[in-house]
């Protein structure tokens, strides 16, 4: 078809099912509507002594009430402001680990009009000097566990901005007499924003997030405080029609500070990431109560969602995964949870329905990127859910389409049958505003169809005939094997399955004659498989067999099946496709001249390639928690 003809291009577009003109948002909302505004009335509502964020397992001594939070948050923005010497507009970075005061730091930038910076906080130093220098901050904040790192870091790129330790109790381990903590700069007996508060515009940018870096270099994305409000209202708008409640033209206004006031026990990833922020400013504005851990750990958390009675888990597929693998998994009442998001990366249809069962809660996903927020909900209508593996369907306001990945070409929907596989791209009004100092990044994150402006998601696509929309993979990260395009998760899923693999990355190898074959890195549930060679025959074995029986002829692991002690994954839980390639390669390399260096199965010739299909599911972002009112539909779900 001809891309700029408007009646073909018409034909390409996919729209949400509950339509709404999201323009009238910007006509009703103030030009000085701010996240940190919204969350300072939503604070003074709620009662002092309830626990806003609590550690899982000493929720007694580390912990911060509502009242502490609203009575400190202001003696540290004019902190910021008074004695760091921070304006509206300038960054600050964040290299801390998830805290009971996390949220008090970044609540604090949003009333001040700081932009904060969350980074990584397990980073080498080379790693830092890239955050940093992407970041150019005026001022970082640092726990002083990562002190050293932050130091070499920024000396890596010859920046000095003043380093501010997070934590006052470690400032005498470091033995540096001139560091000052967020505690020493406070100004105390603050009853009110700083000056700077009157300064912020709804149209400023509130913070900034690093993109995950999977397929290349983290960039900074400028999330603005429109963005935010706009991404919420379309969320509040889809859901307040599967409701049936009256969308008047003052809806806009009152689904932007209307929310739930549950008081919900949530358990949330981490804080520097998109979903850690989002959580922390719903659960303030819902009253609810947060509880976090330094870092994953599937027995403290099955432990505490028993022990706290938690109702709803944020956490990544892997997680999930590692969660119903262990190994004393009965043993522990999980029966409180009533609601779990799978977030930050895909999650297989099988493996969504088999953590449902374990856990006797839905699980959601949703779809969103840094760059877009939430684009999708799980709900048709209030009786039709998404089927297990999809994504569901677009959210107001967005229009989308699903073009050939190589042409560029939109694909016209199939109204009786599935559209697609093929990239999918986007538009609508609450797009990120652009990559920091990336004006040539920006620009390629972007493709022009129909004289209009499309964000590339980097995600191949397909729809069913109820508009439905399913993520097949990402588009770096499938592979052609003699003709016919792999899909590395849904390898992955089905190894999944099985209870000894704990976890798996599927990537290509080179076959020969300029080919490539697919080759099956396993983690063993039972750590002692690495050191027996027969485990690892029998596991590779049973592997590669699950594999030939369940899957396509071209999916078989003719590349063989190796054994790693750990899949690499960033700090989101996304695998480093990259990373995990290289080292497969040279474990295969060493295997080739040293066979007892490690196992490889099934290196025969390949079979006659069939029929390609395709099942593959996204990540959810936890604005969702904010945006649909779950109390009223979890009876449905």
């Amino acid at each position: 078809m001809t891309a700029n003809d408007p009646a073909n291009l018409d034909r390409c577009l996919i729209r949400s099912p509950i339509p709404f003109d999201v323009t009238k948002l910007a006509a009703a909302s103030p030009a000085n509507l701010t996240l940190g505004a919204m969350i300072l009335a939503k604070l003074r509502d709620q009662d002092p002594n309830h626990v806003f964020v609590a550690h899982a397992t000493d929720s007694e001594h580390r912990r911060l009430t509502y009242g502490e939070l609203l009575g400190t948050v202001f003696n540290l923005a004019h902190g910021l402001v008074k004695n760091l010497g921070l304006s509206r507009g300038d960054r600050l970075a964040i290299v801390v680990p998830n805290h009971e005061h996390y949220h008090l730091l970044f609540f604090a930038c949003l009333i001040s009009g700081i932009i904060a910076v969350p980074m990584v906080p397990q980073m080498t130093a080379q790693e830092g000097s890239r955050s940093m220098s992407e970041a150019m901050p005026h001022v970082v904040v640092a726990h002083s566990s990562f002190y050293r790192v932050v130091c070499e870091s920024l000396k890596l790129v010859n920046m000095a901005p003043p380093v501010v330790i997070f934590d006052s109790s470690g400032i005498a381990d470091l033995g540096v007499e001139y560091l000052k903590s967020l505690h020493d700069i406070m100004v105390p007996d603050q009853v009110a924003p700083p000056s700077t508060f009157a300064e912020i515009k709804t149209a400023d940018v509130a913070f900034m997030l690093f993109t995950s870096g999977t397929t290349g270099f983290n960039k900074a994305v400028e999330l603005t405080h429109q963005m935010i409000f706009t991404n919420l209202a379309q969320g509040r708008v889809y859901a307040s029609a599967l409701t049936s409640e009256d969308q008047s033209d003052n809806l806009p206004m009152k689904l932007l500070s209307d929310g739930d006031t549950m008081g919900s026990k949530v358990a949330c990833s981490g804080f520097f990431h998109l979903s850690g922020s989002l959580m922390g400013m719903a659960t303030a504005m819902r009253g609810g109560t947060m509880y976090f851990l330094e870092e994953f750990d599937a027995g403290k958390w099955l432990d505490a969602i028993a022990r706290l009675k938690i109702g709803q888990l944020s956490t990544t597929p892997h997680n999930l995964v590692q969660l119903i693998k262990h190994p004393h998994f009965d043993d522990f009442d999980v029966s409180s949870l009533n609601l779990v998001f799978a977030i930050a990366t895909p999650l297989s249809a099988a493996t969504q329905v088999h953590i449902a069962k374990c856990l006797k809660a839905p699980v959601i996903q949703g779809y969103a990127s840094t760059e877009t927020l939430n684009l999708s909900s799980p709900r048709r209508s209030s009786s039709k859910m998404a089927p297990p593996g999809t994504i569901g369907w677009l959210l107001s306001g967005f229009e989308a389409m699903i073009i050939d990945p190589e042409t560029h070409e939109p694909m016209e929907i199939v109204q009786d049958g599935v559209t697609g596989p093929g990239e999918f791209v986007l538009r609508g009004p609450g797009l990120f505003r652009g990559y920091f100092n990336r004006p040539d990044a920006t620009k390629d994150a972007f493709i022009e169809i129909g004289g209009k402006s499309w964000y590339r998601m980097g995600d191949v696509v397909s729809m069913d005939k109820d508009g439905c929309l399913s993520v097949v993979d990402r588009t770096k990260e499938m592979f052609k094997a003699a003709g016919n395009t792999v899909i590395p998760t849904e390898i992955e899923s089905v190894i999944l399955r099985l209870q000894d693999v704990a976890d798996v990355v599927v990537v290509p190898v080179p076959a020969g004659d300029e080919q490539d074959a697919p080759c099956a890195a396993v983690v063993p549930r039972d750590s002692a498989v690495l050191e027996d060679p027969a485990k690892k025959s029998a596991l590779a074995t049973e592997i590669s067999n699950l594999v030939t029986k369940e899957l396509a002829s071209y999916k078989h692991l003719t590349g063989g099946v190796v054994f790693l002690d750990a899949v690499p994954r960033n700090a989101t839980g996304k695998i480093v496709r990259r990373v995990a390639r290289t080292k497969v390669n040279e474990m295969l390399n060493v295997a080739s001249t040293k066979p007892t260096a490690g196992i490889v199965q099934g290196m025969a010739k390949r079979k006659p390639r069939d029929g390609c299909s395709v099942a593959r599911s996204p990540w959810t972002v936890l604005l969702t928690a904010v945006t649909m009112p779950w109390r009223r539909l979890r009876s449905r779900v």
